[in-house]
């Protein structure tokens, strides 16, 4: 074979040599990129499924603390407006015609009183509560203690308005603010149906 041949030939074997490896690299590079790109999609996938599920997460929690805070706001609201409604009552009886009020004082005063107590007036409702003694009397007869005895005491009660009962071991608070207190829980349950429920029993 001349020489021109074999160079010739050995050319064309490499040639073709350099073809197939470019064509494996080629392969080899497609290959690769096809398996970079379905890590690459399997990654995003990976990473919005993720985030979205921590996006539901955050979106329940400020849902959950939204409902939790308009639920202490309304009860907030609420306890307000009963507070309100209770301070308008003591108003209310504070505020009776003496009269009125010589008898509502009386009334509690007969139904906690032992006898030989006793009986103490606030600064404030001397001159209200002057005609309390015929008050007692009556209230008194009206609850079959035609017998009971109170001593009037020349000292203040302790209270804003109404009495208080002084015995000798202990004493009972018959003041507006003591009576309400005392019935707070009928009260507050009174209140909130009115205001919350559109009404109740009378």
């Amino acid at each position: 074979m001349a020489l021109a041949d074999i160079l010739e030939q050995i050319a064309s074997d490499a040639e073709a040599e350099v073809r197939a490896i470019l064509a494996q690299a080629e392969a080899e590079a497609a290959e690769l990129r096809r398996d970079a790109e379905e890590r690459a999609r399997a990654r995003a996938e990976r990473i919005v499924a993720e985030t979205q599920a921590e996006a539901r997460r955050e979106a329940d929690a400020l849902l959950a603390a939204a409902r939790l805070r308009a639920r202490d706001e309304a009860l907030a609201a609420k306890q307000a407006l009963i507070s309100e409604a209770l301070e308008r009552v003591a108003a209310g009886l504070a505020a009776l015609e003496p009269d009125r009020y010589a008898r509502f004082i009386a009334q509690r005063v007969v139904r906690a009183a032992r006898g030989g107590e006793e009986l103490l007036v606030a600064e404030a409702d001397r001159e209200r509560l002057a005609g309390l003694e015929a008050a007692l009397m009556e209230a008194a007869r009206e609850a079959g203690r035609e017998g009971l005895v109170l001593r009037p005491s020349d000292d203040p009660a302790p209270v804003e308005h109404g009495v208080v009962l002084r015995g000798t071991r202990d004493s009972v608070d018959l003041s507006v603010a003591g009576l309400i207190d005392a019935e707070r829980d009928r009260l507050v349950e009174r209140l909130a149906c009115a205001l919350f429920l559109g009404g109740g029993e009378g």
